[in-house]
């Protein structure tokens, strides 16, 4: 017997509000306080509230937009923006769709105008939850793929980036997926761990052993749960405890366990009572009334469904009850919003009478009329001015981003192709070398090494026109399942003739079967770049031998590896290389062209666009290792 439960959409657990400082906000907000000080204290009592309590969030939520909206039009923006993704998030939780898509659409508007990145990244991200919890998984994916371009810049905080991963793992799970859910949620899991953040580590440790659950790895289930409950209990939070408890029940159940398994589901029908965590306490009676009827006692599994039937009736009361409280308060708010209107008509009203009555003074009523004549003239001048700023700046920017994007394309271009044509620079070295010592055999052979060069020269040029040919702007990082061994194929094949007329060696070892999930171009370029380099300073005779093979310390990453007996680098050699433009920096054309450099600056950027690390081991008179880790393909 399979029991599942059904994860929700946006899997960052709010735990129980803090009440004490919930208290705290409530007294500050009843004295007297600065606008701008109201409406953060607003925000925050919204944000506190939202997940739990979202009913009691609402009034806090449309206080927050309206005093947003009453702020001075040069500071309201950002005010705005953060206020309307936070009373989005309440209408949501209410399963008021509508209201919340209005609030996200009007919010990507302004992150849009203020160029937030990192708002426009939630917002797509919320509408994709929205239409995920509706059951249309289609217009969900769309969303979370535009948000998934926009991650990737930077301005998008680490919390964004680890919401959007976990809510399409979820996605890919509704959709049975559970290759695509696991790889993502993992990227949600690292990323939580890399902020240190304990909940969400939690989270998406219970999401993972969840899928594993699915797919019939139960031995992986029982790890990732013990990592989970062992989190969840330091950081003493009932909610996440009554629900990983809940998931070893299902996981005892499946390794016919009955009575570890109706342990841990009352053990988690205790913690979920003290919470009020409701949604638990139903799951917990679902398992021991199944429990109970696999046992034979049937009085005990009637007892036990008739408490969850009283609770289902109940939580959708509460939920009927909450969409009906959600509906009054924004009933509520439109009716404040009609007396508002109404009040300040009646305002204009009384304004315009006393301009009337002051137009018995002839002179005055016409200087009155040329005074407002000319501001509305002054005021349409500089709104037209501020908006020819605004439309210049957003084409500068983009010229500037095109011009970097042409000149990291040129510098990659006139970078592979020196391999190539090195090769064809070894050809006319062997030439002379076979000449000199009168070697038939090795002049028998040249024909077949000038085909050679030149049809990876042809190979390249081709790859590289491709490439330029299919960009647009910044180059797109496309993963891709690639087999190890064929890329060291391929690159020991295009070096073959620089090593021969050098006397050099290229040796290559990878697993049978071992595939990556990357880029095939940027993986190629990051080869060629480490194993050119390794010819380029290794003197003749010398051996560059290339590995690869499963990361001990990361089970989702390979280690690829490149090794020479060449005459090494001093720790400041290696330091000022490894210093260099940062990772996903823009790589831009150098004095430098000609040594490591650029070569490893692009090999680095590379590396972090999937996820991965380069690191450079080497000593004086003891030759190089470069290790490279990238995501193993599923």
């Amino acid at each position: 017997m399979a029991l599942w439960l059904l994860l929700p959409v946006n899997r960052a657990v709010a735990g129980e509000p803090p009440m004490a400082g919930i208290d705290v906000l409530r007294q500050r907000l009843a004295t007297r306080l600065p606008d701008t000080t109201r409406l953060r204290l607003l925000d925050r009592m919204c944000y506190l509230l939202r997940s739990e309590q979202p009913a009691r969030a609402l009034p806090y939520g449309e206080a927050a937009v309206s005093l947003a909206r009453t702020l001075p039009a040069d500071e309201q923006d950002a005010p705005l923006l953060h206020s309307l993704l936070c009373l989005a998030t309440c209408y949501a939780n209410l399963s008021n769709g509508p209201e919340a898509l209005a609030l996200i659409s009007e919010a990507q508007t302004l992150a849009r105008r203020l160029h937030d990145v990192d708002a426009l990244a939630r917002a797509y991200t919320s509408q994709g939850s929205i239409y995920h919890e509706r059951g249309d998984s289609t217009t969900a994916w769309r969303h979370y793929r535009r948000a998934l371009q926009l991650v990737s810049q930077a301005g998008v905080t680490p919390r964004t980036r680890m919401r959007l991963l976990g809510n399409v793992g979820s996605l890919f799970f509704y959709r049975r997926q559970l290759p695509q859910a696991l790889h993502f949620d993992s990227l949600a899991l690292a990323l939580a761990r890399r902020a240190s953040d304990s909940t969400a580590e939690s989270t998406y440790l219970s999401s993972l052993a969840t899928y594993q659950m699915q797919a019939g790895n139960l031995p992986r289930v029982k790890r990732l749960l013990t990592q989970a409950l062992a989190i969840s209990r330091r950081q003493h939070s009932l909610r996440n405890q009554a629900e990983q408890l809940v998931l070893f029940a299902m996981y005892y159940i499946q390794t016919s366990e009955p009575e570890r398994a109706e342990g841990a589901a009352r053990e988690a029908l205790r913690l979920a009572r003290r919470s009020n965590y409701l949604e638990r306490v139903q799951d917990a009676y679902s398992i021991l009334s199944a429990e109970a009827a696999e046992r034979g006692d049937y009085r005990k599994a009637y007892e036990w469904n008739q408490h969850y039937v009283e609770l289902n009736d109940s939580l959708n009361n509460r939920a009927t009850m909450q969409t009906l409280a959600a509906a009054q308060v924004s009933s509520e708010a439109q009716e404040r919003a009609r007396r508002l209107r109404l009040l300040t008509a009646q305002h204009d009203e009384q304004v315009w009478r006393s301009r009337l009555l002051a137009a018995a003074v002839a002179i005055l009523a016409i200087g009155l009329a040329v005074a407002i004549y000319l501001y509305r003239n002054l005021r349409r001048s500089r709104s037209a001015l501020a908006a020819n700023n605004r439309a210049l700046e957003k084409v500068s920017a983009e010229l500037r981003r095109v011009a970097v994007s042409k000149d990291k394309l040129y510098a990659i271009v006139a970078h592979d192709l020196r391999g190539p044509v090195t090769a064809f620079a070894g050809v006319t070295s062997l030439i002379d070398s076979y000449i000199a010592q009168n070697d038939q055999v090795g002049l028998a052979r040249l024909p077949a090494l000038v085909r050679q060069a030149a049809d990876s020269l042809n190979h390249l040029l081709d790859n590289v026109l491709n490439w330029a040919v299919s960009q647009t702007g910044e180059l797109e990082c496309r993963p891709a399942p690639l087999l190890v061994s064929d890329l060291f194929a391929e690159c020991q094949a295009l070096y073959q003739t620089t090593a021969a007329a050098s006397w050099q060696h290229i040796t290559m070892a990878a697993p049978p079967g071992l595939r990556l999930l990357a880029d095939r171009n940027m993986t190629r370029t990051i080869l060629r770049n480490l194993v050119g380099n390794a010819l380029k300073f290794m003197p003749s005779g010398g051996h560059v031998h290339l590995e690869a093979g499963p990361d001990p310390d990361d089970p989702g990453m390979v280690l690829l590896s490149c090794t020479d007996t060449g005459p090494g680098m001093s720790a400041a050699t290696v330091a000022s290389l490894t210093s260099g433009p940062a990772p996903g920096d823009e790589v831009e054309p150098t004095t430098r062209t000609t040594g490591l450099g650029l070569g490893l600056a692009l090999s680095r950027a590379f590396v972090h666009r999937h996820g991965g690390t380069l690191v450079i081991q080497s000593r004086p008179g003891a030759g190089t290792n470069v290790t490279v880790s990238l995501p193993m393909a599923k």
